[in-house]
């Protein structure tokens, strides 16, 4: 799929409306992330881009090289992942030592278990979380559930009314949403093993 982008304000003709126009090709998989993303942040997908390109030339980033990557899929498995750790050693300049310090007191982790937490979340796209976050999400969490129960509660007096059938579909979400967030705590508070 292509995804076309209009880089110039538009212009009276048609020749000098394509100079501004850059077509991307970016795949079917990688269109829909694109879309779902911007729709997570209420963001226009063509204006979301054009502010990407302004960003990387206004601050001078530097865009990884045209080498072939390969693909990596990490999956979590359903198990912890037990035996024997595998040490190894890492290079921090003092700047990248300091950053990370500062970031894992920020989040509750110490300097290994932040690491570590970086690795497994860039490997598997699924958030590790610190003492702090925990705690917020179980509190949420416990609110949710109480939520819910209430929700069941007046669903059983509503009776067989259209408010009933409203009230169920809520608590459904409620409960949904209990469901995957638990399932993300779960996730993130163990190292469970990965499927390469």
């Amino acid at each position: 799929m292509y995804y076309t982008l209009r880089m110039a304000s538009d212009q009276s003709t048609t020749s000098s409306r394509a100079a501004g126009l850059l077509s991307v090709q970016l795949g079917a998989n990688l269109k829909l992330e694109w879309t779902k993303w911007c729709a997570l942040r209420n963001q226009v997908p063509g204006s979301a881009l054009r502010g990407l390109v302004e960003r990387v030339i206004r601050e001078g980033i530097e865009l990884p090289s045209d080498h072939p990557r390969t693909s990596l899929r990490v999956d979590l498995g359903k198990h912890p992942d037990k035996g024997p750790k595998v040490s190894r050693e890492l290079q921090f300049t003092p700047s990248e030592n300091a950053a990370v310090e500062a970031a894992a007191r920020g989040q509750g982790f110490g300097f290994q278990e932040w690491v570590i937490a970086a690795v497994r979340a860039a490997l598997t796209k699924v958030p590790t979380y610190g003492q702090a976050e925990l705690e917020a999400l179980t509190q949420s969490n416990a609110h949710m559930a109480t939520v819910a129960i209430e929700l069941g509660a007046l669903r059983r007096q509503a009776g067989g009314d259209e408010s009933a059938d409203a009230i169920a579909n809520i608590e459904a979400d409620v409960r949904r949403h209990v469901e995957t967030v638990s399932t993300a705590m779960a996730q993130g508070a163990r190292r469970w093993q990965l499927k390469v």
